[in-house]
């Protein structure tokens, strides 16, 4: 689900053509009550065991803590829909997710393990993690829970998350941090996780598709709502700093019109230049906001999805078209029960989930974001102090 309202904002601006694909966003029933054979609604898998946690005392590591949205969810979002949330949100947790559970290179797994995250297997979050040298990536909030802290740190990242509240109940990035903040001030999280402390926060557009604005009669309109939007993460980040967080890692937009959500109207064929134009606005603002701050970094995703999307590097051969198809959202299925196109069964003849870019209608793929997380890795290293 991607940055519609942008889009439709600029499209408004710069005559661009608005399909009428958005009035239709989701099915009207829960796939996983309908009568016919649900195949992607098979129980979802269960979390994930962790060794045990080293002894503070003998613990010299990092702590990564981790807030924003699906670039970043690590399990936050519960199995089964609620009147909490949109049943929709729970797609992570079931078939074709996790489809490459376990297999490295991002290739179809023998044993497949949705574990709440949005791709085939890894996110943002488990790359950041090895950057600083950790084994996993650390536990959803979910997991973990209010009463102690893993020494790896904590993932409160969520799914439709953004810095204005949704409808569906998501916390936004505010409420992150606040739950961040009193889990520092019961002493859950204790001084000694925040000595060596990395923070990331991934925002990814989610507040351009989900908050309704009139169509706006000049550019200082959408703007105004960039800058709000924008204000509403360098808050955040100065907050955490505040607490008691060493350095921060913050994502800039990526060429948000070259998602899947936007490319479908051209046949997957090339990007919607209003989306991108939204993009730079914000990534712009931003760097305003944060860019001369010592200890916070601003992630360029966008010059390193650009490079593989826009460029020619020939990494993927599926640069725009996502690996899982379907009528509204990837997991959907249809009038039989059976999934939409999805490149993780062979028997469609379609290339491996290691082919494309993106997996869904806006998150990369396993490969994806490894090749994304390459080019980034050297600036993070630096940036942190690890060698």
């Amino acid at each position: 689900m991607m940055v519609v309202t942008l889009v439709l904002l600029l499209a408004t601006l710069t005559g661009a053509p608005v399909e009428g694909q958005w009035r239709r966003r989701f099915p009207p029933l829960d796939p996983c009550r309908l009568p016919y054979p649900p195949r992607r609604c098979s129980d979802p898998s269960p979390y994930l065991p962790r060794p045990p946690p080293t002894p503070v005392d003998n613990y010299d590591g990092y702590s990564m803590f981790v807030f924003g949205d699906s670039f970043a969810d690590t399990g936050n979002l519960p199995y089964n829909a609620t009147s909490l949330l949109a049943w929709s949100l729970m797609r992570p947790w079931h078939i074709p997710y996790g489809s490459s559970y376990g297999k490295d290179d991002g290739s179809v797994s023998s044993t497949p393990q949705a574990t709440g995250r949005f791709s085939n297997y890894k996110v943002q979050t488990d790359f950041v993690a090895t950057i600083l040298g950790l084994k996993m990536a650390p536990p959803a909030h979910q997991v973990q829970g209010d009463a102690s802290c893993d020494n790896t740190g904590m993932t409160f990242a969520m799914g439709g998350s953004g810095v204005y509240s949704v409808p569906a109940g998501v916390p936004t990035l505010s409420a992150q941090v606040d739950t961040f903040a009193q889990l520092v001030s019961s002493g859950a999280i204790p001084a000694a996780r925040l000595a060596k402390s990395v923070a990331l926060v991934a925002v990814s557009g989610t507040d351009y598709d989900r908050v309704g604005i009139a169509h706006p009669k000049a550019f200082g309109d959408v703007t105004a709502f960039i800058r709000n939007v924008t204000a509403g993460i360098s808050d955040s980040v100065d907050r955490l700093l505040k607490l008691g967080v060493k350095k921060v890692l913050v994502n800039n937009l990526p060429p948000i019109g070259c998602a899947p959500s936007q490319t479908k109207a051209a046949k997957y064929g090339a990007c919607d230049d209003a989306g991108n134009i939204g993009a730079d606005t914000h990534n712009k603002i931003l760097k305003q906001l944060l860019g001369d701050q010592d200890n916070v970094l601003v992630v360029d995703l966008h010059a390193a999805f650009s490079a593989i999307v826009q460029g020619s590097t020939g990494q993927f051969k599926h640069r725009l078209t996502p690996c899982c198809v379907a009528d509204s959202f990837c997991g959907a299925t249809d009038a039989n029960g059976d999934l939409y196109e999805v490149c993780t069964t062979p028997s469609l003849g379609l290339p491996g989930p290691e082919e494309y870019f993106y997996w869904d209608d806006m998150n990369p793929t396993q490969a994806g974001w490894a090749a994304v997380m390459e080019q980034v890795e050297g600036s993070i290293k630096q940036f942190v102090g690890v060698n």
